[in-house]
């Protein structure tokens, strides 16, 4: 797909898969072609795009091989029906590079990739570390611009400079700050950048009205489809009643996500002002719990992430059954 295309196709509901492990932490392949099928018939033929090997998917926790097995398998499996993106980031420019390369090989439309994480680079180090990554492809880059992963955030102005690079034409944008984000909308032409918020339906909320393309789902569209692409629906034919009212039922997840957050308390972070509960990373064990009681391939998560207790799953269970979610 060329870059223009994916520009054009990256709106509505952006999905990041999950990886199931099998009890031995394996990967979960057979699994991962069935989700990925689920997605497909839920997705065809509708605003929607999928992502693997994002942070969701715990693209960091898997080695090279395992991060383009996974990579590979969604991509077959999905067979051209919708937009697939690689996640192919990693802390340095060059094996970003590697792994970007490898993903246009194998069929991809696009890859994402987050801010270089570990060392922090000066502003011309960002610059230079996309454009050299736009131009070793042929194939539409997405930034995600995520400060809880990385420690940085790429403002308005630089946002600008890449959003002219030939190649970039999307961003995650992670910011939980509403004026900063509507502020890139109003800056950036959305023919040059198509800029989702990355933050869940909730935020979504606020955000269709001031232009916002889409946005990122990592947890209900894994689960409940329909839910999302409604909001989606919804929101642009101005039907904000079932739009909202479908917000407030997902707000039910998010409550009990970060419920559970605070159980675990505060992280150990020396980043001010924190990380907020809703981007504490237990979100990624109670999503694979979730699709596991819809019938899905969940399983655990690799360490150093923890998996929830049989208690909340017993209350995700509860959950889903209020939000008029079919158990398996």
């Amino acid at each position: 797909m060329k870059p223009e295309e994916l520009k054009m196709r990256v709106k509505g509901v952006v999905n990041i898969m999950p990886t199931p492990f099998n009890d031995d932490g394996s990967i979960n392949l057979d699994g991962l072609k069935r989700n990925a099928k689920f997605l497909v018939d839920a997705f065809r033929g509708k605003k929607a795009s999928i992502v693997t090997c994002g942070s969701t998917s715990e693209f960091y926790a898997m080695n090279d091989e395992e991060n383009k097995l996974v990579a590979k398998t969604v991509i077959d499996a999905v067979d051209g029906a919708v937009p697939v993106i690689v996640g192919t980031a990693r802390a340095g420019t060059d094996p970003t590079i590697e792994m970007s390369k490898f993903a246009q090989d194998i069929g991809a439309d696009g890859v994402m990739v987050v801010l270089p994480y570990y060392h922090m680079p000066s502003r011309e180090g960002l610059l230079k570390h996309y454009t050299r990554i736009a131009e070793s492809i042929d194939i539409g880059v997405m930034i995600y611009n995520n400060p809880t992963t990385s420690k940085l955030w790429i403002d308005v102005d630089l946002m600008e400079k890449l959003s002219e690079v030939p190649n970039i034409v999307a961003c995650k944008e992670n910011t939980l700050d509403m004026g900063q984000f509507r502020g890139m909308l109003k800056r950036i032409s959305p023919e040059r950048m198509s800029i989702l918020t990355g933050l869940n339906e909730v935020y979504y909320s606020f955000l269709w009205s001031q232009g916002c393309p889409g946005f990122i789902s990592s947890t209900i569209s894994n689960f409940a489809p329909e839910i999302p692409l409604e909001i989606y629906r919804s929101a642009q034919q101005k039907d904000f009643k079932t739009a909202h009212a479908l917000v407030d039922k997902t707000e039910l997840f998010f409550q009990l996500m970060i419920s559970m957050a605070k159980r675990r308390g505060p992280l150990l972070t020396v980043l001010s002002p924190g990380i907020a509960a809703i981007e504490h990373p237990i979100y990624i064990s109670l999503v694979k719990e979730a699709m596991g009681l819809v019938g899905l391939a969940g399983g655990k998560p690799r360490g150093p992430m923890e998996a929830v207790t049989r208690e909340e799953v017993e209350e995700l269970r509860e959950v889903l059954k209020a939000m008029d979610i079919k158990l398996a």
